[in-house]
């Protein structure tokens, strides 16, 4: 994939997706396009683990992989409707699985709607094991008066500020993970004016971090809601004192922009935080199923991490 294939990806998308969300809905879909800004970042970030399926010089499918040091994954992923189980689509998750074990010791692993048994028996097929769910919540936001941002912004820093918070962050993650890196996604949010990434920090070092979007991945599409995109704290850090703080000023950032309503994602695997969210107000409004190829991790096992992410895009 290059930057000139954006706009046959936005077509793909948005015909694929519709046609999913019309049979999900069973009513006519129309899905709004991605924005060419959104494709393009998404393209950047692994310009050599982004794929088009072709069909005679067209494009009828698409892949992009994402990597986060020591985690990868692919999504989004879409084939044209009238080419789907004809092979495109497995040649396609061939191609990422293969960019992704470049690192031969990455957990690599993916996130699909339950309700679409035809994505999970393909995934299922192609060595990937169901994990637990991933949990989309969210949180209606009510104007405060006299609320004001108390936590560091990425934005406001000196470059020598940010490159020792990223260091800071690197090692922070890396206990959740090993050699787990969001970093790419910090620098990528700051260059395309997504959004904004607040860093919290405790004794002049960075312990978390929370990375939220104020602008929709589709045209002219949730302009009312912010979304976490990342969202996470050293595990020696994350008690309910440093989660709240974080949180709290994602929420005031969101509102301070006329947002309403704040969305995040969280595991299942990770209960505590869980259980947090929950208690503070957050609600669940969907679930997707974390897949993760044979082999790549250790199984199926819950922890206390704060963590949020999703593996999808």
């Amino acid at each position: 994939m290059c930057k000139d294939d954006v706009d046959v990806v936005r077509s793909i998308e948005a015909t694929a997706f519709s046609a999913w969300w019309e049979q999900l809905i069973g009513e006519p879909a129309d899905l709004p396009w991605r924005t060419r800004r959104h494709i393009i970042a998404l393209q950047e970030k692994e310009p050599e683990g982004c794929f088009i399926a072709e069909d005679d010089g067209r494009g009828v499918g698409f892949i992009f992989s994402r990597t986060w040091g020591g985690v990868g994954w692919f999504g989004t992923f879409a084939v044209l409707p009238g080419y789907q189980g004809l092979g495109f689509g497995k040649r396609l998750i061939g191609a990422s699985v293969e960019y992704l074990q470049r690192d031969p010791d990455r957990v690599i692993g993916l996130e699909t709607m339950p309700e679409n048994p035809y994505n999970l028996g393909l995934y299922l097929k192609q060595g990937f094991e169901p994990r637990f769910l991933t949990l989309i919540l969210s949180k209606d936001l009510f104007q405060a008066d006299g609320q004001k941002l108390d936590i560091s912004c990425w934005s406001q820093e000196s470059e020598e500020t940010k490159v020792g918070w990223l260091a800071d962050l690197r090692e922070a993650s890396s206990r959740i993970y090993p050699h787990l890196d969001y970093s790419k996604e910090i620098i990528s949010t700051a260059l395309h004016n997504f959004g904004e990434t607040l860093v919290l920090t405790r004794d002049l070092k960075a312990i978390g971090m929370s990375i939220v979007w104020l602008v929709s991945g589709r045209q002219a599409w949730n302009e009312e809601l912010a979304s976490i995109q990342i969202f996470a704290l050293d595990p020696e850090r994350a008690d309910a004192e440093n989660f709240h703080a974080l949180i709290n000023a994602s929420e005031v950032l969101a509102r301070t922009h006329g947002k309403q309503k704040l969305m995040l994602s969280v595991n299942g695997r990770h209960v505590w935080a869980l259980d947090r969210l929950l208690a503070w107000g957050y609600r669940v409004d969907r679930a997707m199923v974390r897949m993760v190829l044979k082999g790549t991790d250790e199984g199926p096992t819950t922890d206390s991490f704060v963590n949020m992410a999703r593996w999808a895009g």
